[in-house]
């Protein structure tokens, strides 16, 4: 997996997904992971490794759609 791409974040015990950016992939022992940067409920900013199983890409669709743009 390579690229940089904005995704859904899905974080054990919240009940939204955030919207996050992928900054880099590696390939561990238990599947791929993406160093993502994102801002959590409390509004602090966070990059940490995370499942790729916790990410969801966000189309072009919804990116157009999204607040902001």
């Amino acid at each position: 997996m390579t690229g940089v791409r904005h995704v859904w974040v899905r974080l054990a015990f919240v009940p939204v997904e955030l919207p996050g950016l992928v900054l880099h992939w590696r390939s561990t022992e238990r599947g791929w992971e993406g160093l993502v940067s994102y801002v959590d409920r409390e509004g602090r900013a966070v990059t940490e490794w995370l499942a790729a199983t916790s990410l969801r890409p966000i189309g072009p669709e919804q990116q157009a759609a999204s607040p902001g743009r």
